[in-house]
């Protein structure tokens, strides 16, 4: 669960479980709490969305808000708004528009229960809900339904650039949740489902609210304690100690950074890692730097025994849907014995593919048994050893438009690769002449997918991304026999013919996924850049303007350079690159390609003149020109001197 909702803590990720012993008693209050409270409630493997109301009493509806910063958030996406937020094509199109005629149509007859839940006149509170339609990322459903989790409201935000500002709660100090539960009448939610379901059965849905779970067996964690877990250290030395002794040692990493051999990095918590050390792949010696082995060997304790003691727990439930291992696990909310938010459950499911659904051994036949499934992602239905995802280029700069790209490979591969070519003329520069190395693309890449653990950037030493990505996938390069490679290209242009030869280079032992099957679809800029670039007099400029047969509304990298080009001198063209970089790695962007762009910012903090436009575009055509101020028409008080010194290593001005 993510988006607007946050994401739903694992034990190990609650604040209080410092050490293995802490896990475990999580798991003892979890068997405590099953036993005396109802067990919990099922996690559905559904797409989360969030529901709030907005307008006045005579123009109420309901909308969407996918918990951003951008304006159609806040404001909220409404059923004429849907295609604004969501590109052609995107999945999530039709199933909000059914969603939000579904609870449109109820809201007359569910106005009570929104006033009671607080909803009536707080369009910072939002219903927290998955939707399913049949087959889910795992899971397979018989019926399509909406299931409302709970009641939610946003924390107060704003933009720390362009000030655009989210109402909500005060923040409470170290909270970077976007929101957080808010406690309701459970009889206010059960009527409101009732009456939304009067309606929802009318367009083929079904709509739950907390699906209770029940416990049919009991819950004895003994033998998993006692089963034995070994760690591979070196070609002839193995650790092997019960479960139990081992969380009697280890200490929650807590997504500490770990540095693999070949230069990469990953997180101790991570989900490849631990199979890796798991099923002993790979020495340790040979794998990780030896001063985070420990960080990754405790780790990979942990997510085994949150796997192995979770099993225990949900193969002991069963639920109005059916026995709970057939879902994602359960969700349980107790102040004090798991903190403010919920905490989640999972067992297998908390590896992917090994939890129920694709990819399950059959053990009769020792064989890994394929799950026919239609509407799976077809890169995904190949089971065996890692699944990588390489996606080749030069990548001068990356933007979101790539990063789309590889958001949807991480989705459906144990890891994926960007492999960054390095032309060996000079390759393409900025309007100022600086030239965009494969470092740069690096570092800019790295910024982009830090959100992303299973994704890590390398650079090629060859200059054609074609080269590059055979002698990956080649008898000389670092695949192991087992694995199945998918090739990062886009339906649109000539990708997947690049390619075609590809099935020639690749080593033995490796499957290839056929290159027509591995094609996504390109995203596209947002409705928000459209409508801020159709009024801007840079629009005429942009070279997917002035050259023909280019369609503004495709991400190009053409673009991205001149909008570069041209930042150090118009904040306009800042706030366009925020749509290429996200909001958040824009300066970093800047600051990665010696753009001297922090002026803007320290101009603000010294009470200048110079401030960000405001975010409204239909504000911004009245806004005039400002030119960049110099440091003596500043006059920058000296007490901030060292804030702004501060400001300017943190943005790679001054070193």
């Amino acid at each position: 669960m993510g988006g607007a909702a946050g994401h739903m803590a694992h034990p190990f990720d609650l604040g209080w479980v410092n050490s293995g012993s802490d896990l475990l008693d999580f798991f003892e209050k979890a068997k405590a709490y099953v036993e005396t409270k109802g067990a919990g409630a099922v996690k559905i493997d559904g797409v989360n969305v969030s529901f709030k109301l907005v307008g006045g009493d005579e123009n109420k509806q309901f909308a969407v808000d996918r918990g951003s910063l951008k304006p159609i958030d806040i404001e909220g996406i409404t059923m004429s708004r849907v295609d604004d937020r969501f590109p052609e094509g995107h999945g999530m199109r039709p199933a909000i528009r059914t969603l939000l005629t579904i609870l449109n149509k109820a809201l007359p007859d569910i106005k009570a229960e929104l006033e009671d839940l607080g909803m009536w006149v707080d369009p910072s509170r939002f219903l927290n809900t998955e939707y399913v339609e049949g087959t889910t990322n795992v899971t397979e459903y018989d019926e399509n339904f909406l299931a409302i989790h709970g009641l939610s409201q946003f924390y107060h935000k704003i933009h720390t650039r362009n000030g655009t500002e989210r109402p909500g709660l005060e923040r409470p100090e170290g909270v970077k949740a976007p929101s957080v539960e808010v406690s309701y009448s459970p009889e206010t939610m059960e009527q409101l489902v009732e009456k939304l379901n009067s309606v929802a059965q009318n367009y083929g849905f079904q709509v739950y609210g907390s699906v209770p779970t029940e416990k049919m067996a009991d819950i004895d964690f003994s033998d998993t304690l006692s089963q034995l877990f070994s760690v591979k250290v070196s070609e002839d030395r193995e650790i092997t100690k019960s479960l139990g002794e081992w969380l009697g040692e280890a200490s929650n990493p807590r997504y500490k950074t770990v540095k693999l051999k070949d230069g990469s990095k990953t997180h101790a918590l991570h989900k490849q890692l631990y199979m890796n050390i798991l099923n002993g792949d790979t020495p340790i010696v040979d794998l990780i730097e030896d001063s985070d082995a420990e960080g990754a060997i405790y780790g990979a304790v942990l997510m085994h025994a949150t796997r192995v003691l979770g099993n225990d727990i949900l193969q002991a439930l069963t639920s109005p849907m059916g026995d709970v291992m057939n879902h994602e696990g359960i969700v349980m909310r107790d102040d004090k014995l798991f903190g403010s938010n919920p905490v989640k459950i999972t067992g297998d499911f908390i590896v992917g593919n090994l939890g129920s659904g694709f990819g399950q051994v059959n053990e009769e036949e020792d064989e890994i048994e394929i799950i026919d499934n239609e509407d799976a992602d077809p890169v995904g239905e190949f089971a065996g050893g890692e699944r990588i995802a390489l996606v080749p280029g030069a990548f001068k700069p990356p933007h979101r438009g790539h990063l789309g790209m590889v958001e949807e490979y991480a989705n459906s591969a144990d890891r994926v690769v960007v492999l960054i070519s390095a032309p060996l003329k000079a390759g393409r520069k900025l309007p100022n002449g600086r030239e965009i190395t494969a470092k740069d693309s690096k570092k800019i890449w790295e910024a982009l997918v830090s959100h992303l653990p299973n994704v890590e950037v390398q650079i090629s030493p060859h200059a054609s991304p074609i080269t590059a990505t055979y002698e990956f996938i080649g008898k000389d390069g670092p695949l192991e026999p087992g694995a199945t490679v998918i090739l990062g290209v886009c339906t649109k242009g000539a990708d997947p013919a690049r390619f075609a030869q590809a099935q020639k280079y690749v080593k033995e032992g490796v499957q290839l996924v056929p290159v027509e099957d591995c094609a996504v679809d390109p995203v596209g800029h947002s409705a928000y850049y459209m409508d801020l670039l159709n009024q801007s007099p840079l629009r005429d400029e942009m070279p997917s303007v002035k050259m023909s047969g280019k369609d503004p509304h495709d991400f190009h990298a053409s673009d991205m350079r001149y909008l570069l080009g041209v930042s150090e001198e118009d904040e306009e063209a800042i706030e366009l690159l925020e749509d290429f970089t996200g909001e958040d790695n824009v300066f970093d962007v800047l600051s990665i390609l010696g753009l001297n762009t922090g002026l803007n910012e320290i101009s603000g903090m010294a009470g200048g003149t110079m401030a960000f436009a405001p975010a409204d575009p239909v504000a911004k055509r009245d806004t005039k020109k400002t030119k960049k101020p110099s440091a003596k028409k500043e006059n920058i008080d000296l007490s901030m001197v060292d804030d702004i010194m501060r400001l300017f290593m943190e943005r790679g001005i001054m070193r």
